[in-house]
């Protein structure tokens, strides 16, 4: 008996000691059939709240492994992490991206395997601006370091749109090789983001055309001809004497010639948020120009540049997180935990069931077995814990918000905040239908957010720690969903088409432009629905933002329901916000379409406990030709072209001094419109006269400024006025006591053609 204890006690002892060592992290040494090869494409210089894109070579000599590489910022705990499947004697190279929301001078590079260090290596950066983040895939077209990264080879640009987040401007001046799918595609979502691509033209234009995306194609080259060289001398600052030749440029649809059209220097076409610039000539023609530095300066400019907590960006989407992160931390309440359902349980075991089991006991004097009370007590015991866990309440609840933006038609990019809060420890695995690249959400400064945070995968688990928010932000593409929306020219007016052939149902549709909608209602698969756009919309006399407008009108007929009305307007009424993200020296007034998926087209899981809310937010194209009336309010203030300042409530600007200039604009698609008249309104604070106010428009036929007769400063005419509107431009000077006017709105119709 006492061996037979000492075995037992000695076999307890190693299974302890088993379990003990199944806890402790494994070490070993790096294997030299392992090695690493870093590179990144912009010289170690990265921009705050931006991803630095590395490029990494990974060989292996011996077996077959799995392998995962780690970047780290220096003085930081955050991971982001790829795991790569190495055959045996394979190499291959991957892209890792690295986010750096704070100043770092290096990150560290470590390649694991079995939970085993095989690499380490240290990256050392250099922090710039985002507006000084200029590369050139070619031959830089100035000595100086105008372009931070430049001799740039094609096999150098990242296959995300996050490695590139750190450019402002790209230029592509020589390509020899197109790029692959990948790099098309990150290369569409960077430009629609509020990136700005430069394309070069001379010699070399045709190929470089046919080696990018045809989405970025500003226009066709139709021939050989000599340039206009003033929209040179404007921006360079210098005289150009020599005569400069190029390809000939014919717009596409949407885009505008800068300069004489028949003899543009380059084209401009806006595209998403960013900006495509073809040029006619080739780069390295100015070379010899004194004027040169100059131009490439103001050529090469930032299309989008806004604040952040830290500094500046260039891309839409750190806007949008930014303007979403006060309603992350708004969950649904958790009911009661299953642990207190357990407690109820148990206590009316022992109130019920052990007094029954007992009295039965006593009533059979002990005749029954004490083993049958045993398996009686045990059945029990784990019906009352099934029923218990059955009947529970979920212990965790979470917020999951998804933002699908169309890029094209096939094409578009989707951006998933998701917050978790848990009141027990668990281990929450996140589920996509596409590969992801996740970062930590700004939610809890209190928790761990030090990841890891995977990359190139459809499966995220979180760690939650009880009684803390946890999220992550998922950035994905997907396929376009098959919703086609156009405002079409038609009977002289405008007409909303929207084609729903997805396998969604679109919920609560509003098109809208600037401050005016129309509601469509619901579309379910298959369903067309078609409006006339209002010619008459009553302008509100307090700013609204679209969310504000859109959640206002769903509350005003019914159509928020559910529990936590309030809690989950605010939320709605932000994520929309996010999404449109507008900038208040940006002119983007849409169109949009705004909707609801009745799905999450990224989301593999059957069952959601929380709220879970899928927008659709598209850009719509205007098409057709022909006579056409546009509706007041849409020739708009372009609040980026003018130097006054805007008005405390938003509405309108304000004049100062003698002489102010304004300039409004149409949306892109209507930059070949023909204006024959232009009607205007304006509304200031103090009442005014044509005694008061002088208004001027600037002629671009004779570049001269023709003064408006006015009879009626509030509501008045421009006749002829093809001579005042220009490449959807129109500017305006005014004159007199400015002071005495306060703020000014103006609005203002057109009826015209669109050839």
């Amino acid at each position: 008996m006492r061996s037979c204890r000492s075995h037992t006690i000695v076999l307890l002892l190693a299974l302890t000691l088993q379990a003990m060592l199944w806890g402790l992290p494994l070490t070993a040494f790096a294997q030299p059939n392992i090695s690493l090869k870093l590179s990144t494409p912009f010289g170690g210089q990265y921009v705050v709240r931006a991803w630095l894109p590395l490029k990494a070579t990974l060989s292996n000599k011996g077996a077959a492994t799995t392998v995962t590489i780690t970047g780290t910022p220096a003085d930081a705990s955050v991971q982001f992490t790829r795991t790569i499947d190495l055959a045996a004697n394979e190499e291959k190279t991957v892209w890792l991206y690295v986010f750096l929301a704070q100043p770092t001078s290096s990150v560290i590079i470590t390649v694991i395997a079995n939970e085993s260090v095989l690499l380490r290596q240290e990256v050392p950066l250099l922090l710039r601006p985002v507006e000084r983040m200029r590369a050139v895939l070619g031959a830089s077209p100035v000595a100086s370091d105008l372009f931070a990264a430049g001799s740039l080879q094609p096999t150098d640009v990242p296959d995300h749109s996050l490695g590139l987040s750190n450019l402002s401007v790209l230029a592509f001046f020589a390509l020899d090789d197109p790029l692959s799918s990948e790099q098309q595609s990150a290369l569409l979502e960077w430009v629609y983001g509020g990136g700005h691509v430069i394309i070069g033209g001379g010699p070399s234009a045709v190929s470089l055309q046919s080696f990018l995306p045809p989405d970025l194609r500003a226009a066709q080259i139709v021939g050989v001809t000599p340039l206009d060289r003033q929209p040179l001398r404007e921006r360079g600052g210098a005289e150009m004497i020599d005569p400069l030749i190029g390809v000939k440029l014919q717009p596409r649809s949407g885009a505008y010639a800068v300069g004489d059209p028949d003899s543009t220097p380059w084209v401009e076409y806006p595209f998403g948020r960013g900006r495509v610039t073809q040029l006619a000539f080739e780069p390295k023609a100015l070379q010899d120009w004194e004027g040169q530095e100059r131009f490439w300066s103001t050529l090469a400019q930032p299309v989008v540049l806004f604040a952040t907590g830290i500094g500046q960006s260039s891309q839409i989407a750190s806007r949008q997180i930014e303007t979403l992160t006060p309603v992350l931390s708004q969950l649904p309440p958790i009911d009661t935990p299953t642990v207190a359902q357990g407690y109820i349980a148990l206590t009316g075991y022992a109130l019920l069931v052990i007094p029954a089991v007992v009295g039965w006991w006593w009533w059979r004097r002990r005749i029954v077995p004490v083993m049958t009370l045993i398996y009686i007590a045990t059945i029990s015991t784990g019906g009352s814990l099934w029923w218990a866990t059955t009947n529970a309440a979920p212990t965790h609840t979470a917020l999951r918000l998804t933002l699908i933006e169309p890029i094209n038609q096939t094409q578009a990019r989707a951006q998933t905040a998701l917050t978790v809060l848990s009141a027990m420890p668990r281990r929450e695995v996140v589920s996509f239908n596409y590969p992801v690249v996740t970062q930590p959400l700004p939610i809890n400064t209190d928790s761990d957010t030090g990841g890891p945070f995977p990359q190139a995968t459809k499966t995220v688990t979180l760690t939650l720690t009880p009684w803390v928010r946890q999220g992550i932000l998922a950035t994905m593409e997907l396929p376009a969903p098959q919703i086609r929306a156009t405002l079409v020219i038609d009977q002289e007016q405008l007409r909303v088409d929207v084609q729903n052939d997805s396998p969604f149902t679109l919920r609560n549709v509003f098109v809208s432009y600037a401050d005016q909608m129309i509601f469509f209602g619901n579309l379910r698969p298959g369903v067309r629905s078609a409006a006339r756009w209002p010619v008459i919309f009553a302008s509100s006399a307090y700013p609204e933002t679209l969310g504000t407008q859109i959640v206002n009108d769903l509350r005003e007929n019914g159509l928020l329901i559910g529990r936590d009305i309030k809690r989950r307007a605010a939320i709605l009424t932000t994520f929309i916000d996010a999404a449109i993200a507008a900038l208040p020296d940006r002119f983007d007034p849409g169109p949009f379409l705004v909707a609801w998926l009745d799905q999450d087209p990224t989301d593999s899981a059957s069952t959601f406990i929380g709220q879970r809310e899928t927008l659709l937010v598209m850009r719509l194209r205007i098409t057709g030709q022909g006579r056409l009336i546009l509706p007041m309010g849409w020739l708009r203030i372009d609040p980026s072209s003018q130097d006054t300042l805007a008005c405390p409530n938003s509405k309108g600007v304000q004049l100062s001094g003698s002489t102010a200039e304004i300039r409004l604009r149409l949306p892109a698609d209507l930059v070949s419109f023909q204006a024959d008249t232009i009607r205007m309104q304006l509304q200031t604070t103090n009442q005014v006269t044509g005694r008061d106010l002088m208004v001027s428009a600037y002629n671009w036929q004779t570049a001269n400024w023709d003064e408006i007769t006015l009879t009626d400063p509030s509501n008045f005419s421009i006749p002829a006025a093809a001579r005042f509107l220009r490449n959807g431009e129109l500017r305006l000077r005014f004159s007199g006591t400015l002071d005495q006017i306060g703020c000014i709105v103006v609005v203002s119709g057109a009826r015209g053609v669109v050839p």
